[in-house]
């Protein structure tokens, strides 16, 4: 896809979703307030107390047009002014009674406005809507939309879907960092293939994590033979990377293998993955092996780790 037809698809939805909320009315909510307006008083209700100054960084808007909407919403009595102490020539900004009162109005009427526009949508898809605009504010490093493990479930049940999630996430992430090509994939669902066919409640156990359904990482104790137990399909999508996931995973992966009692736990991987080795030997793994190999169309080196409990 070219740029200008990126650059299109951008200005078409912009052009849609401006007119389905009806940003472009004089006023929001038939109220007296326009969508700027409006705008000033939730950043001053999202934060409480805030300076003029704050405003117009956060909303990008010209210090003298500001100024005129601050001195009217103040007039209605929407907004206080309070000197600040370290410089009483200076103000902070709070909304007053009545003015929260009006912003928890237009929320409940923005709320009840997408309602209506979600309505006709099943449940799947109104997920989707969701967790496609909060990549878009993440992906244009929107304030706040930073991914936290608040928004990460781990289960211990796979679900119709986990199996070819796992498959699929492997196979794309593998191309795009290591350029594995299909016959990485085709391991990869050849040994779910064995664990799901001999799977042990009892002694096999694999953690799923996901966000708003959709499959954030992954990893999975399957046992063998003497008391001993191989760590698989550890994986972490980029996007969940580096908010502590990863610990989780191999904590509630350890934390089992000591309850079942293992005797060891040790794992298979290859020299290109640094990353992961680094972290395999933050718990305990130290590399046992390495034997050279043609896989995957690469020439690369199997490593085996090994952990005793």
């Amino acid at each position: 896809m070219s740029d200008l037809e990126i650059i299109s698809d951008i200005r078409q939805f912009n052009r849609y979703y401006t007119a389905q909320l009806g940003l472009l009315q004089q006023h929001i909510f038939d109220s007296e307030y326009s969508l700027t307006e409006i705008r000033v008083l939730y950043e001053i209700n999202f934060n409480r107390q805030t300076t003029a100054t704050g405003i117009r960084e956060a909303l990008q808007i010209d210090a003298g047009y500001l100024s005129r909407i601050l001195r009217k919403l103040e007039k209605a009595g929407l907004v206080w002014k309070h000197p600040l102490p370290e410089d009483g020539r200076s103000s902070y900004l709070t909304l007053s009674d009545r003015g929260r009162r009006l912003m928890a109005k237009m929320g409940t009427l923005s709320d009840d406005q997408i309602r209506q526009m979600l309505a006709h949508l099943p449940a799947a898809d109104q997920q989707t809507i969701a967790v496609s605009m909060r990549d878009l504010r993440r992906l244009l490093g929107a304030p706040g939309s930073e991914i936290t493990m608040e928004q990460v479930e781990i289960r211990t049940e796979l679900v119709p879907g986990d199996l070819g999630d796992i498959i699929s996430l492997h196979g794309q992430l593998y191309w795009k960092e290591y350029g594995y090509d299909v016959r990485f994939e085709q391991y990869v669902l050849e040994t779910l293939h064995d664990y799901v066919r001999a799977f042990d409640p009892r002694r096999d156990r694999i953690f799923v994590a996901s966000s708003m359904g959709r499959m954030a990482g992954v990893v999975a104790i399957q046992h063998r033979e003497g008391k001993e137990a191989q760590l698989r399909w550890f994986l972490i999508r980029p996007e969940f990377r580096g908010i502590g996931l990863g610990k989780a995973l191999m904590q509630r992966a350890m934390d089992f293998c000591r309850e079942q009692r293992f005797r060891k736990v040790y794992l298979l991987t290859t020299n290109q993955q640094t990353t992961a080795a680094a972290l395999y030997k933050k718990w305990g793994f130290e590399k046992k092996g390495s034997v050279p190999e043609k896989l995957w169309g690469h020439d690369l080196f199997e490593e085996r780790y090994e952990c005793d409990l």
